[in-house]
């Protein structure tokens, strides 16, 4: 059993900085950590070093479903350097290191006391070193906690089915065309839901169930962020039109001459409501992104961790089922020899297969307990999956309820106070009237030895003075009352009696020889003289009347 250091009990990741210029420009995080034997540490890591330790503790706890990091990047690589990106990612990771160390069978992991204590060269050398220390990769992977003791005797294990079959030199025969397909064949195998493990059928239902439960879960949770995501969105969008419609609700008075108080001060107040509702959008839409949107995406990336677990043990099984068959057929092949009749002459062909079945029982003995072991760190795993993952959902439902309660409760209170300023009828804005009045005229007709004269006005129309029909024609003032022509003929008793308080409107016109037309025989005039001439005169024709604009 290799023996454990010191474990984390408190992280913080805090304070990035960017260093170096262009392609070599990095960002890397301040990681404060607090350690159970009551030390403190400070050192920086880069998101690659993230990445790194997370693949690392997939290996080393196999079976265990460990938090996978955000794969969030900006729309434009040159914004992986802005503010707001970075501010994002440190509170991303921030969140994977607080779940790591809350963990208990991640905290203990060797890999993380030189994350989190070594320099930035020790670092370096700690991960080369990782990389080509099989053995200990090996006895994590072999070897129970110290609380269950059960596979304590091994030490050793061959994760690779192929490596266990074929040594080295057959391996490197393959080929690299050949070593693909054999990568594609497993592949494809593992991607079979029907494929025949070497597992009880209890332990292949209850798997096959959680692999069901996860994939039905995942779906679920994607399309809540997916579509809280366009609700978020939309609720940019509301802000912003919001923010105008008030802009414009408080200048729609106010700055010019028809404008009054009352008009005046309820469009201010319209403005300022819309305005506040703009800005208290604005700041929810902020609260949803910090702790609902990255909440669930973490939620979301924890159901890929449990596939990615499940995917890890049906791995390890399969490579298990191999060997056994593999196993299984050398067998056969030993008794076949058995049973031949020339034994002595297959003798060292007997004496080869009896060498390698003894090498593939400890190899299979080997596979089959680190299986059992996967399996069981998976079981324990799940169980506290299902019970944190619910209660997380919960905390973020019960939080994001609260505030969107406040927010809704918020909204309708400014909108409310609206409603009275909008049902009262003020006079002075409201002035309009009612029914629409029909106008209602006279005509007056008079005649006299100059023409006659014809007058259009309403029953209560002044008769002191008359108003052209023709702009650009001045009128003479009426005549005196000694002057004036006959009143005209009474109204038909047909005819309407309106109030004399209607409107007014007039037209005039006469009919006169004196207008000029004189000349034009079609406009009743005098023929010209001068066209006839040889014509007698016999008598003066009396004038015929035109009419004429007074």
């Amino acid at each position: 059993m290799v023996e454990k250091g010191p474990c984390a009990v408190a992280t913080n990741v805090s304070k990035p900085e960017n260093h170096g210029m262009g392609r070599q420009q990095i960002t890397d995080y301040l990681i404060s950590t607090s350690f159970d034997a009551s030390n403190e540490s400070l050192v920086r890591r880069t998101f690659e070093d993230f990445q790194w330790i997370q693949n690392r503790l997939v290996q080393e706890r196999m079976g265990i479903i460990v938090p996978v990091l955000s794969s969030k990047k900006p729309t434009k690589p040159k914004d992986i350097f802005q503010e707001s990106f970075i501010q994002m990612r440190q509170e991303s990771l921030d969140r994977f290191l607080q779940r790591v160390i809350h963990h208990s069978e991640l905290v203990n992991a060797p890999c993380l006391l030189s994350f989190f204590t070594a320099s930035p060269t020790d670092w370096s050398a700690a991960k080369a070193g990782a990389e080509s220390d099989k053995e200990l990769l090996l006895k994590e992977n072999t070897t129970n906690d110290p609380t269950e003791d059960e596979f304590a005797h091994l030490d050793t294990i061959q994760i690779d089915a192929h490596a266990a079959m074929h040594s080295p030199a057959q391996q490197r025969k393959k080929g690299p065309m050949r070593r693909w397909f054999a990568g594609k064949r497993e592949q494809w195998a593992l991607q079979n839901r029907n494929l025949f493990l070497e597992e009880t059928p209890a332990e292949a239902k209850k798997f096959a169930d959680i692999q069901t439960y996860a994939d039905h879960l995942e779906v679920c949770a994607r399309i809540i962020s997916e579509d809280f995501k366009e609700i978020m969105s939309s609720s940019k969008v509301i802000s912003e039109k919001t923010g105008t419609m008030g802009a414009a609700f408080a200048q729609m008075w106010g700055e010019h001459e028809l404008s009054n108080t009352s008009s005046s001060n309820l469009y201010q107040s319209l403005g300022k409501v819309w305005a506040n509702a703009s800005k208290r959008t604005q700041n929810h839409v902020c609260f949803e992104i910090r702790y609902f949107d990255f909440p669930v995406e973490d939620l979301v990336n924890d159901i890929t961790a449990l596939q990615a677990a499940l995917s890890k043990r049906k791995t390890a099984v399969y490579s298990y089922t191999k060997l056994a068959q593999q196993g299984r057929e050398l067998s056969k092949q030993m008794d076949k020899m058995k049973a031949s009749d020339n034994m002595t002459a297959q003798q060292d062909r007997y004496h080869k297969l009896e060498s390698d079945l003894r090498h593939y029982d400890v190899v299979i003995e080997a596979n089959r307990n680190h299986c059992e072991l996967v399996t069981s760190r998976l079981e324990r795993d799940i169980e506290r999956f299902r019970v944190e993952w619910h209660e997380r959902m919960r905390q973020v439902l019960e939080m994001f309820h609260k505030k969107h309660v406040e927010f809704l409760q918020n909204q309708a209170k400014d909108f409310a106070s609206l409603l009275p300023s909008l049902a009262t009828l003020d006079s002075a804005r409201s002035n309009l009237p009612t029914e629409t009045q029909i106008e209602k005229t006279e005509v007056n007709m008079s005649f006299s030895s100059g023409g006659a004269k014809v007058s259009v006005g309403s029953i209560d129309y002044d008769q002191t003075e008359t108003y052209p029909v023709d702009d650009d024609v001045l009128l003479a003032p009426v005549p005196s009352p000694a002057m004036q022509p006959p009143p005209p003929p009474p109204i038909s008793p047909g005819a309407d009696n309106s109030s004399p308080s209607e409107s007014i409107g007039l037209m005039s016109a006469s009919f006169s020889s004196d207008d000029g037309f004189g000349a034009i025989s079609t406009m009743g005039g005098e023929t010209n003289n001068e066209e006839s001439t040889n014509e007698p005169q016999t008598s003066a024709k009396s004038p015929k009347p035109i009419m004429k604009s007074v």
